[in-house]
């Protein structure tokens, strides 16, 4: 495995740069540059210069081709910033792919491995077989990479492995098992099975994601529910969800008591030949012991006339944890052909259970996106918080993206 998460990287990288030179003139990347400032949580000043590179080369005709995302930045607020002090770079993902027949594709390199039973960022392979009689299957192996505030905290020894079988060609029918394992430092932390469900009925769609933890012996989290369309213009979605808190079994969490928690929801939305939709939602959070508390939300979406849409909800929440009321406007205005101008306000008023008094937080934020040319925007926004720690609490952003 340590020789193979090594091959997987380095063959993605050498393969990236065969196709970039085969590639010299074509649309193949996409840039993002950026410029964020503002206090962080501590109210520590940050001061960040980022640019993000997306690479997506596929030659025309071809049955491979090579997808990468990176990130590099550097920290500008001198002593008070958080970071470190030096240039630093990230990459989210970079692999190879392959297809050598219709129905068997390969992915070397760092990538996204998403199983229902369990998902990992890392370095190694993924084999995906799209038909073996009424199955497809799916295979993935490769070393864990987990991210830090500045680098990543991976080392071999660490692995994850998985497949999902997955049913084809049943009518309007979702189906799918998968198991995934993680290892830490060759030991086994965590083992377990998932299954996905979902079907298309005329005026319902069921649909359920089930992960059972095989070392703690539990369901560590589900959610089965149904989305119902009786008439036009009005969708309602009845939603169960489980989740009991697991931790890796070389972990020193995985001795401490945890409690479950559900939640019962309820949702309706309905929109009206104008164009204006109104939804309604209702949730019951169960926690461990008898506790519990009731969220209700209520709002709407129109749109005045073509180019302004507006959004806004108004939430309540009372029982474990506190009693919290908020509100919640945002639009959207379009300038011209190229400009959108954007804003919004959050506000609530919550209490605590060990207080007597409200408190309140409240965000504001605008924006807007310039379309320059086809393959070139530029973005704007700020915003500013205010609570019970932060009397002003500015952010904001500057991004460019460019598409080549």
């Amino acid at each position: 495995m340590k020789i193979l998460s090594r091959f997987a990287l380095a063959a993605a990288v050498f393969m990236s740069f065969v196709l970039i030179n085969r590639l010299a003139d074509a649309q193949i990347m996409e840039t993002s540059t950026q410029y964020l400032w503002g206090d962080d949580d501590l109210g520590n000043s940050q001061s960040i210069f980022a640019e993000y590179l997306r690479l997506n080369l596929k030659p025309a005709g071809q049955n491979y081709s090579v997808t990468g995302y990176g990130r590099a930045w550097k920290d500008l607020a001198g002593d008070n910033n958080i970071r470190d002090d030096d240039a630093l770079g990230r990459l989210y993902y970079l692999y190879f792919d392959y297809n050598p027949t219709e129905k068997l594709s390969f992915r070397l390199g760092r990538q996204w491995a998403n199983f229902t039973s369990g998902s990992s960022v890392m370095d190694g392979i993924t084999a995906n077989v799209s038909e073996i009689g009424p199955v497809g299957m799916t295979f993935s192996a490769g070393r864990t990479v987990v991210y830090s505030l500045d680098s990543e905290f991976s080392r071999f020894g660490n692995y994850f492995m998985g497949f999902d079988i997955h049913a084809i060609n049943l009518r309007a029918t979702q189906l799918g098992v998968s198991y995934t394992r993680f290892y830490d430092e060759w030991d086994l932390a965590r083992e377990e099975v998932g299954l996905n469900f979902k079907h298309y009925f005329s005026v319902a769609s069921p649909y359920a994601e089930i992960k059972y933890d095989i070392i703690s012996k539990t369901f560590d989290e589900a959610t089965i529910g149904m989305d119902v369309y009786p008439v036009n213009n009005l969708a309602i979605k009845a939603e169960f969800y489980h989740s009991y808190p697991t931790f890796d079994s070389t972990s020193i969490y995985s001795v401490f008591a945890v409690d479950k928690y559900s939640q019962y929801l309820l949702r309706a939305e309905y929109s009206f030949e104008k164009p204006v939709s109104v939804f309604v939602s209702y949730a019951r959070e169960d926690f461990d012991e008898g506790s519990n508390a009731d969220l209700y939300t209520v709002g709407t979406r129109f749109r005045p006339y073509e180019k302004l849409a507006i959004t806004t909800s108004l939430s309540s929440r009372e029982g474990y944890g506190g009693h919290l009321l908020g509100f919640e406007v945002e639009g959207d205005y379009q300038v011209g052909k190229q400009l959108t101008a954007s804003a919004g306000l959050a506000t609530e008023g919550y209490r605590r259970p060990d207080q007597f008094d409200y408190n309140s937080a409240s965000n504001f934020w605008a924006g807007a996106n310039w379309t320059i040319k086809k393959n070139m925007s530029v973005s704007a926004r700020l915003e500013d918080q205010m609570d019970e720690n932060f009397s002003y609490h500015p952010m904001g952003r500057l991004v460019l993206n460019w598409e080549m």
